[in-house]
């Protein structure tokens, strides 16, 4: 069969939303289902007939009554009637099939080439005017050249970068972070890693041995034996027999399992750290230094630094004014939350006043 146009052909397949071949294909193996059908029924039918009705009965010709049947071809006596039936019919319903199936395929084949030409075809005059039902009142004509880009778009895009770059250097940071801790812990639990090569060989034998108990702490959770020696016949005894064999160890590696990880218990302490030294001043000055850096990159539209710094060095264009009024509340607000605070001695308020002004000079 010739295959058809590609547009003619994608065209009939979005109108049907099915290939036209899959109809063709799906009449043809119906048909030859029928076939199959009929080629059964004939031999179950000549099966049930009886041989001597067929002609596989034996001979009066070739000897009187009583005498031995003739050799077959092979040397031995002839078959049984029944049998020798059966052959005949399996293989004359073999060839029928055969017959047939090539009947079927020669025929339909024609059938196909005439359908695909003549029935399930489009001019290809007409493809141009033939508009389908989801395509109506769509417009396909070709889209008006786009906007220059303005400052504020590439001012947005250059965030949204700075930003993905920002995410995606914690990610990364984060990555290493786990997998140096999943190592930690596979060489606890006595996990070979995957990633690591193979071991150097070290000269000295007995200094191997004490490493590799330091390394396969946990080693004994995988060890089965008394679960497996104990049987089946108590199940439950013996998995509370070894949960308490184990107990001691858990207990005993419970109280040192920090100590495995010191970068995860230095890392709390440094936050805990943190939080506690943070006096009301540095949180003040930490909150006005962020809304001040919100208020420039949102409203003065200037992108600015980890530090502060202005990051592209261009001026944005002057933000949003503030009227007399959102200044006098601000001064009010500030006052008011100054006016809260308990007074401390000189010197931590002069420390503080040099801490704002070292910030505010950054």
């Amino acid at each position: 069969m010739s295959a058809p146009d590609n547009a003619e052909y994608e065209l009939l397949t979005e109108h049907f939303s099915y290939p036209p071949v899959s109809l063709l294909d799906d009449i043809i193996n119906a048909v030859n289902v029928l076939a199959d059908r009929a080629v059964g029924a004939v031999e179950t039918a000549l099966t049930g007939l009886n041989p001597h009705s067929i002609g596989f009965g034996p001979s009066k010709k070739r000897g009187a009554p009583g005498t031995a049947p003739p050799a077959d071809t092979n040397g031995g006596s002839s078959a049984d009637p029944a049998a020798a039936a059966k052959r005949e019919i399996e293989q004359g319903t073999h060839q029928l099939e055969t017959l047939l199936n090539a009947s079927i395929d020669k025929n339909f084949d024609i059938f196909e080439l005439y359908v695909m030409r003549n029935i399930l075809t489009v001019k290809p005059d007409d493809q141009p005017y033939m508009t389908l039902a989801h395509y109506r009142g769509l417009d396909f004509a070709p889209s008006t050249a786009d906007a220059p880009a303005s400052l504020e778009s590439v001012t947005q895009l250059r965030r949204r970068l700075h930003a993905s770059q920002a995410l995606q250097v914690a990610l990364e940071t984060e990555r290493v972070r786990n997998e140096a801790l999943l190592q930690t812990l596979r060489a606890a639990v006595g996990v070979k890693s995957t990633t690591t090569t193979t071991a150097v060989k070290t000269e000295d034998g007995a200094a191997a041995a004490p490493q590799q108990q330091q390394t396969n702490v946990l080693g004994f959770l995988h060890d089965r034996g008394t679960l497996e020696e104990g049987g089946t016949e108590r199940p439950i005894a013996t998995t509370t027999e070894f949960t308490l064999a184990q107990l001691d160890t858990l207990r005993s590696l419970s109280s040192t399992l920090r100590a495995l990880l010191p970068d995860m218990a230095a890392e709390e302490e440094e936050e805990e750290q943190e939080h506690k030294e943070k006096s009301w001043r540095r949180e003040r000055a930490e909150y006005v230094e962020s809304a001040s850096r919100q208020y420039l990159e949102t409203v003065a539209g200037v992108e600015l630094g980890p530090a502060g710094e202005v990051r592209d060095g261009e001026w944005q264009g002057p933000g949003r004014g503030m009227a007399r009024e959102e200044l006098d509340g601000l001064e009010t607000v500030v006052a008011v939350l100054g006016a809260q605070q308990p007074p401390e001695d000189d010197e931590p308020a002069a420390a503080g006043d040099d801490e704002d002004e070292s910030m505010v000079q950054s």
